[in-house]
């Protein structure tokens, strides 16, 4: 179940979509006029029409697994735990760093 904070959230993104929707098919003459009849924030509607993404559901920059690196540690986590030897903490970090270890390119260093 969602909290408060989270239901309005989701209501404020949704008269946000509608503010830029009419303001895009031409049903407002400004910006300004949509968001005051829909009650969004004005900010945040120009920065959805300018295309700039909302924070929540765009993966994080500094992250070092991809997701299909995740869903290979999820795998083997459940797979370890299916024979009976779930693996400690310690040993999904060594597996999470094994999998960073592969998927960085080697670089070679020439000594001479």
């Amino acid at each position: 179940m969602a909290t408060l904070q989270q239901q309005e959230a989701l209501y404020r993104q949704g008269r946000v979509n509608l503010a830029t929707q009419a303001y895009k098919q031409g049903q407002f003459q400004s910006l300004r006029r949509a968001t005051d009849t829909y009650d969004a924030p004005r900010t945040t509607a120009r920065r959805r029409i300018a295309g700039i993404a909302p924070r929540r559901g765009t993966p994080a920059l500094n992250r070092l697994l991809t997701p299909a690196q995740e869903e290979s540690l999820k795998q083997w986590i459940l797979s370890m735990d299916r024979r009976g030897m779930p693996p400690t903490i310690i040993t999904v970090r060594q597996m999470a760093g094994i999998l960073v270890a592969q998927a960085q390119p080697a670089t070679s260093i020439q000594v001479g």
